[in-house]
């Protein structure tokens, strides 16, 4: 069966050791539902001869063609894929120990009323669904700070755009602390109920959640800051 095409994936930077890309929406980092084609790591495959080490057994870099971490199909923005065994291994570990600064691009559904705020709460996977996440205190720590940029109104109904900074990486994390609040994220269709879906189905035509900019410190000791040029911003239908 012949492949489906794939979107352009834009590249933001590479060398020998590091590939940066923006993602876009619609398109999964790696095969979650078995014959999900094509995904990210479809593209990496086609695209780059990795040189493995040949051993017989696929070490994790191997396995995961030097992805690090995921993005959720429905989110776009800025991805980082490792292009060696070393560089794999030095950004496992700055995630595992957070010292990669995460900045998401939001809007959500109604006015929020503090400007700034942290949620602090445990997820884990939904007992009744397994794809689906929520607060539960028998799950794992997971910590937001949220800024609100801009407040409106369309067609009567309250958005709130906000910048949203992950100190931890769960799994849906930023989705399941948004609808605990009572904002879920525009047009999610995994924790929006059907009313608010209604609301701005016709305004956006993707779910409104975008990675706009990584930061950590790479192994020579100098920052690196890398950022999507697309925002959530210009697509919004409202005049500023």
């Amino acid at each position: 069966m012949m492949r489906e095409a794939m979107q352009p994936i834009q590249i933001l930077y590479e060398d020998a050791y590091l590939l940066v890309i923006d993602k876009p929406a619609g398109i999964s980092v790696v095969d979650e539902n078995e014959g999900e084609t094509p995904t990210v790591k479809d593209w990496v495959k086609d695209r780059y001869n990795l040189q493995y080490s040949h051993s017989g057994v696929e070490d994790e870099f191997e396995q995961r063609l030097g992805i690090v971490h995921r993005l959720d199909k429905e989110t776009s923005g800025v991805l980082l894929i490792a292009r060696s065994k070393e560089a794999f291994d030095y950004l496992k570990g700055l995630f595992k120990f957070r010292r990669i600064q995460k900045e998401y691009q939001v809007l959500v559904y109604g006015s929020v009323k503090e400007d700034k705020f942290e949620i602090s709460a445990p997820i884990q996977r939904n007992k009744n669904n397994g794809l689906l996440y929520n607060i539960d205190q028998d799950g794992r720590q997971s910590a937001t700070e949220f800024v609100v940029k801009l407040r409106f109104q369309i067609k009567n109904a309250d958005y709130s755009y906000l910048g949203a900074f992950p100190t931890t990486g769960r799994t849906h994390q930023i989705r399941v602390h948004l609808k605990a609040l009572g904002h879920p994220v525009v047009n999610d269709r995994k924790y929006a109920n059907k009313t608010l879906l209604k609301l701005s189905e016709e305004l956006f035509n993707r779910m409104m959640l975008h990675a706009k900019k990584v930061t950590f410190t790479d192994r020579n000791g100098q920052e690196r800051i890398f950022e999507s040029p697309n925002s959530l911003y210009d697509i919004f239908p409202v005049s500023r």
